[in-house]
C-alpha cells in the first residue's frame, strides 16, 4: 500500500508514502558517480549519474524503493502482488531484475523520453537478490518535469501507459484506476450547484459540499482518486518551502495511521516514511511516521566523483519544539496591564 505522485507547477517535486506492516531500516542512500553498479545478467556500469533515494543497503548494494539521479529522471517502485509477473531472460533484450530497474533507468537515463527507449528493450526478470531477499511484485511511476509514466511488467509483457496524473497507488492494473476514475469527475473545491431541482432554493449548510463523495478510506484506488483531487486542488505556492510544505500536506491525506490497517495476519500497515524529492535542487526531504518534522539531505552535499555509497539514516524520534511564553502588553478598558 503506497501513493506516488508528481507536481510540476511551478516546480517539479517527486515523491511518494511508504505503507508496509514492518521496516527493514529504510535510509537515504547516495550513490556517487564512480560506485560500480553490477547485474545478475548484463554488463556492470562503472561511470553513471549520480543518485540520490530511500531504500536499505545489503550485501553493499543499494535497494532502492524511490529515487532521483542529478538529471531530474525519478522513480519509485509500488507494491503489485497478484499482478506483476516477470519473465525469464530473454536474448534480444536487456534483462534485468526488479530490484535492478531503478539505478539500471537512473544510472543511464535524462528523461522520461530516454526510459521509454531504453525500456523497449528492457525485460525484468524474477531473479532474488537472495535467499532472504526475495523478488517483491511491483510496478513503477516514472517522472520528470515534462511527464510521468507507469511500468507495469505483467502476464502480457512490459507495458508502458501515459499518466497524465502523475499519480499512481497499488492493485488494481493502472488501467482499471483511468477508467473508474471518471466516476469522481463531479468532485470540486467549489460549492455544488443545484442540479437536482434547479427551480428551488437549496441552502448550503457548510463549506466543502463540492467534495461529497471524495473518498476517505485507504484502498489503492480511494488512494488513487483522493490524490488525483488533491494534487490538482491545492493551491500552488509561490516559493519553493511552499511547495514542499504543499506536498507533504497531500501525503499526509493519504498516509496510513497506524492501527487504521491490518494485514491478514493482524499486524499493523502503516505510512513507514514519506519522501519528496526536488529534482531541480537535488534535495531529498522526508517525514517518518514517528517524526513529523521534514528532513532533508542535499545529493550535493556529497562528494559525487566518489565510488563508496554515503547514506543518513531516517529520523524516528519524534521532534517536538517547546516554546516559552513571553508576557504580552495590552490595554483592557482602559487600564493598562503591567
Amino acid at each position: 500500500m503506497c501513493t506516488a505522485i508528481s507536481l510540476c507547477d511551478p516546480s517539479h517535486l517527486f515523491g511518494r508514502t511508504l505503507d508496509l506492516e514492518y521496516s527493514y531500516g529504510e535510509e537515504v542512500i547516495i550513490m556517487p558517480k564512480w560506485f560500480c553498479l553490477e547485474f545478475i545478467h548484463e554488463k556492470s556500469i562503472f561511470k553513471h549519474h549520480a543518485i540520490i533515494g530511500i531504500g536499505i543497503v545489503s550485501d553493499g548494494a543499494p535497494l532502492y524503493y524511490d529515487a532521483m539521479n542529478e538529471k531530474g529522471l525519478t522513480i519509485a517502485g509500488l507494491n503489485f502482488p497478484q499482478n506483476a509477473v516477470y519473465h525469464s531472460p530473454k536474448s534480444d533484450r536487456y534483462n534485468v531484475a526488479s530490484f535492478e530497474l531503478i539505478p539500471w533507468l537512473l544510472s543511464r537515463c535524462e528523461t522520461v523520453g530516454d526510459a521509454r527507449q531504453l525500456l523497449a528493450h528492457t525485460n525484468i526478470t524474477p531473479d532474488h537478490f537472495s535467499s532472504t531477499l526475495q523478488s517483491t511484485p511491483l510496478h513503477w511511476l516514472i517522472t520528470d518535469k515534462r511527464e510521468a509514466i507507469t511500468l507495469e511488467s505483467t502476464a502480457e509483457g512490459l507495458i508502458v501507459y501515459d499518466n497524465p496524473f502523475g499519480v499512481m497507488t497499488n492493485n488494481p492494473p493502472f488501467p482499471y484506476h483511468t477508467t473508474f476514475l471518471a466516476d469522481h469527475a463531479h468532485l470540486s473545491s467549489r460549492t455544488p450547484k443545484n442540479h437536482l431541482c434547479p427551480d428551488i432554493p437549496m441552502k448550503r449548510y457548510s463549506r466543502g459540499m463540492g467534495g461529497i463523495g471524495l473518498p476517505g478510506d485507504f484502498s489503492s484506488f480511494s488512494r488513487f482518486v483522493r490524490a488525483v483531487f488533491l494534487k490538482n486542488h491545492t493551491t500552488p505556492a509561490p516559493e519553493k518551502v511552499g511547495e514542499i510544505d504543499r506536498f507533504f500536506h497531500i501525503m499526509d491525506a493519504v498516509s496510513i495511521p497506524r492501527g487504521c490497517v491490518k494485514s491478514e495476519d493482524g499486524k499493523d500497515v502503516l505510512t513507514v516514511y514519506a519522501a519528496c524529492a526536488d529534482t531541480t535542487e537535488g534535495t531529498y526531504y522526508f517525514t517518518t511516521h514517528e517524526n513529523h518534522r521534514i528532513s532533508a539531505v542535499r545529493l550535493a552535499d556529497a562528494p559525487l566523483d566518489s565510488s563508496a555509497l554515503f547514506t543518513v539514516p531516517l529520523a524516528h524520534n519524534e521532534d517536538i519544539c517547546v516554546l516559552t511564553p513571553k508576557q504580552k502588553r495590552g490595554k483592557i478598558r482602559g487600564n493598562t496591564i503591567s
